[in-house]
């Protein structure tokens, strides 16, 4: 059997053969997949709130988003230049393949052309830095390290903030969009306390990685520390999932057949969807979760489901375009004869509506296809009867974003923390399938 490298396990022997399999030194490895984890989990540092210019439609984006993720891109296409490209040729996949030509398609026939070619190019980059880390760390405990240190400049910066900018770090009265139930809640450096909560999530697996891959007493402080943060934030949806993420995650390890394995993971996922989107459309689901729930519009999201599906039949087959519906003009000012404080959210709180939203109902086929479908197909292959640390990390993370899905936007946006890392969970399982097949 050949030996593997990389922490998907990329036969050694293939890493070095030609122009393209030239060394990158170790440091720059860990310090670029850092950098981009700092990056991809949030990009935009302490936000002013009661800044009215934000409530304002948003076509013009961020400056400093492009710059950020223009060098975070191009440094990774050279590192991935000269590890050799070719290792990523397994995420070739049909479904993925499918999604990447109706994406494109759609983004042409898009209501606001150059919008949405922007918003692509942005995600793109945002694809491509999620697979290329999993190439450029040389080995598991390398991308743990990398993990680490960036964590720690997250999570830390974010208390940090709390003690020392508590106007910029704690949702108040005078945030501008402010919600009755948010003053006091932390934010840290993140833009919302559901950004926030969200993003903690993501560093407890990470911090549980750290602790299996590298260093047990580094990982638990990552989990810990975020742990705590997150219950500051109040991020509702956040705390509710963590637990229900772990649990599902670690019956895996015990239930090894894949049709239970199927139901374990996919099962959560069909019922968030009926209790969040069934209850908009199907009266008995949306009597059933009034009787059990206290708010039965999950805060204010069924109006704002409602109202994305009303815009969804409105463009059914293609959409209205990727990053072309929210926070635009026509969307804030010009959608219909009576706007109301829908008109101004930007997202949906739900990544399938989303996903509608930019590329029809086809395009939400063909994403369920390759980013639910597969990966579930993928974990049986690569895994058979055990989940490693690798295997484990990609699983929680890929299973974070279709819960999500139900609550929150998480997909096709490569501004959101859990997208990218949703990303490259669903990367890391294709990698890992087609070189554990090939080592094997």
């Amino acid at each position: 059997m050949a030996s593997a490298d990389a922490a998907i396990g990329i036969p050694a022997d293939g890493r070095q053969r030609g122009l393209a399999g030239r060394d990158v030194p170790d440091v720059v490895r860990v310090l670029l997949n850092g950098a981009v984890f700092v990056l991809l989990w949030n990009h935009v540092w302490l936000k002013d709130l009661s800044d009215r210019s934000i409530l304002s439609a948003s076509e013009d984006g961020s400056l400093l988003t492009q710059v950020l993720f223009l060098a975070a891109g191009t440094a990774m296409a050279l590192a991935i230049r000269r590890i050799g490209i070719r290792h990523l040729q397994p995420l070739m996949t049909r479904p993925l393949l499918l999604c990447a030509i109706w994406l494109g398609l759609t983004t042409l026939l898009s209501i606001e052309p150059s919008l949405s070619l922007r918003r692509l190019a942005l995600f793109v980059i945002a694809a491509m830095l999620s697979a290329g880390v999993l190439i450029v760390a040389r080995s598991p405990r390398q991308l743990a390290l990398s993990f680490a240190g960036a964590a720690l400049v997250i999570v830390l910066s974010s208390y940090l903030a709390v003690a020392f900018v508590p106007n910029l770090a704690i949702h108040s009265a005078f945030d501008v969009n402010s919600d009755p139930s948010h003053p006091g809640l932390w934010r840290g450096i993140f833009p919302q306390k559901n950004e926030a909560g969200a993003a903690m999530v993501i560093l407890v697996i990470v911090g549980l990685y750290v602790a299996t891959a590298a260093n047990r007493f580094l990982g638990w402080a990552i989990v810990l520390l975020a742990a705590g943060f997150l219950l500051a934030s109040g991020s509702k949806t956040a705390i509710l999932l963590l637990p229900v993420i772990l649990g599902v995650t670690g019956l895996c390890q015990m239930l090894t057949g894949g049709f239970a394995r199927k139901l374990l993971l996919l099962g959560p996922v069909v019922g968030f969807s009926l209790i969040s989107i069934g209850s908009v459309l199907v009266p008995p689901i949306q009597e059933a979760v009034g009787a059990l729930l206290t708010d039965a519009t999950f805060t204010g999201r069924s109006e704002i489901w409602q109202f994305a599906i009303d815009n969804i039949l409105i463009r059914p087959w293609r959409g209205w375009g990727i990053g072309a519906f929210w926070m635009t003009e026509r969307t804030m000012y010009a959608g219909s004869e009576e706007v109301t404080w829908v008109n101004t959210v930007d997202h949906a709180h739900n990544a399938y509506l989303d996903t509608a939203l930019i590329g029809g109902l086809p395009f939400l086929v063909l994403t369920v296809v390759a980013f639910v479908f597969a990966p579930v197909r993928d974990l049986q292959r690569v895994a058979g009867g055990r989940l490693d640390a690798e295997t484990m990390l990609f699983l929680r993370l890929w299973f974070l974003g279709l819960v999500s899905a139900s609550f929150e936007t998480v997909l096709w946006n490569g501004n959101n923390a859990t997208c990218c890392m949703f990303m490259m969970a669903v990367f890391g399982l294709r990698l890992r399938t087609r070189y554990a097949l090939a080592v094997g």
